[in-house]
């Protein structure tokens, strides 16, 4: 099978033989933050892409836990 043709033809049939059977997906949540943990890490993330105001400044140090890695 040298052929790029006749392999891309067998690849093909392939796929669609392939497709006929449904994929089972499972969505589970695992995680939900709650209202004040959004807007730690939304204003944490401001001071992180350079806003330089007080209550982003906070946040950010409240995320990295105030144990001087925020500098």
């Amino acid at each position: 099978m040298n052929d790029p043709e006749l392999v891309a033809w067998s690849m093909r049939e392939r796929a669609l033989q392939e497709e006929k059977t449904e994929p089972l997906i499972v969505i589970e949540q695992v995680y939900t933050p709650s209202e004040q943990q959004k807007k730690l890490y939304f204003n944490a993330g401001r001071w992180a892409g350079g806003s330089r105001d007080w209550v982003a400044r906070k946040a950010y140090e409240e995320v990295m836990g105030n144990e001087g890695l925020s500098k």
